[in-house]
């Protein structure tokens, strides 16, 4: 049988073999047991691993107060329990048990992904795209200062990119034992390059066809790269599996993109550019009339004038006297 300790993210620290049959191997914080612990959870004398003459594996717990789990279940300390493979769970501590009946599975092919292939080219790319994106915004904000308003800009530019990609790799010597240096640098430059060109380019598009939609389509490409970029740095860095990488890359473009929507919010009312407009004011609905001559409207004119001359004739010769006093 193989036994394995399990170290806290999920790597082998230590690993013996035992072979033949009645071979014994005994777990516990005591110097004569065959896997020296370091855990207050786990007694002098735990656990006792036996190789049986199938080949198989009995664990028996030795009267602990924690017990000895198997796969995640408390064995009895009497009876034990037999395994060909599984998780064996000593006080705090995770071992792994293979035996020959544990199929040691095809050999797997070694390939790389895109990323970690072209990681050179691509952190190169990324680096120019986010430098040139600082030096273009220099210069329309200073155009006669090109050359200091560039220089400024590529060193923040640097300057960050050597921050982040410096803690990822710091993370990944931690889990892995190697930096991964290239691989952090062409992520994270790759996504401020496409995050930075894609939202500028979709609030230009956006004002010139008038079209509000498109800006928010700026904002969908940053948060769609910023969650790509997390997925990859998690998977080159963590032990972690697709799934819980993705769900924590998630929670963090989501908490990332409130606090800058909180920040942008600050900023905007703190600007002296930005003008209340105050409430919305809308107009009732007015029939309009078609446009007309103005001789059309010069013979309606005529036309009242001839009725109420009219209508005085008529009031005259019904009341004379009443107007011949006024």
């Amino acid at each position: 049988m193989l036994v394995e300790q399990v170290g806290p993210h999920g790597h082998p620290v230590l690993r013996q073999r035992f072979a033949g049959a009645g071979a014994e191997c005994l777990v516990g914080r005591d110097l004569g047991c065959d896997i020296v612990l370091d855990d207050e959870h786990a007694a002098a004398r735990h656990a006792v691993l036996t190789v049986l003459e199938d080949g198989r594996v009995h664990v028996r717990d030795l009267g602990t107060k924690n017990g000895t789990r198997v796969d995640g279940r408390r064995i009895p300390a009497e009876a034990g329990a037999v395994l060909e493979q599984g998780e064996i769970i000593v006080g705090s501590t995770r071992l792994r048990v293979r035996t020959a009946h544990a199929p040691s599975g095809p050999e797997r092919v070694f390939r790389r992904d895109f990323v970690r292939r072209h990681r050179t080219l691509l952190a190169a790319a990324g680096v120019s795209a986010s430098i040139a994106f600082g030096g273009f915004l220099q210069w329309l904000k200073a155009p006669s200062s090109l050359l200091l308003g560039v220089t400024s800009a590529a060193l923040v530019v640097l300057g960050a990119i050597a921050l982040w990609s410096g803690l990822w790799a710091l993370t990944t010597k931690l889990n892995h034992g190697s930096w991964h240096l290239r691989v952090h640098v062409a992520i994270v430059s790759i996504g401020a390059a496409f995050c930075a060109w894609g939202y500028w380019l979709a609030g230009v598009v956006a004002f010139a066809t008038q079209w509000a939609v498109l800006a928010r389509l700026g904002v969908a490409v940053v948060g769609a790269t910023a969650l790509a970029a997390l997925y990859l740095h998690l998977r080159e860095a963590t032990a972690y599996g697709r799934r819980i990488s993705l769900a924590l890359a998630g929670a963090a473009t989501v908490v990332i993109g409130a606090v800058a929507w909180v920040v942008a919010i600050g900023f905007e009312e703190g600007s002296v550019n930005r003008v209340d407009l105050g409430p919305d004011v809308r107009l009732g609905a007015q029939r309009m009339v078609p446009n007309r001559d103005l001789a059309d409207y010069l013979a309606e004119i005529e036309e009242l004038r001839r009725a109420a001359a009219r209508e005085r004739q008529k009031s005259l010769l019904n009341a004379p006297l009443a107007d011949a006093e006024e």
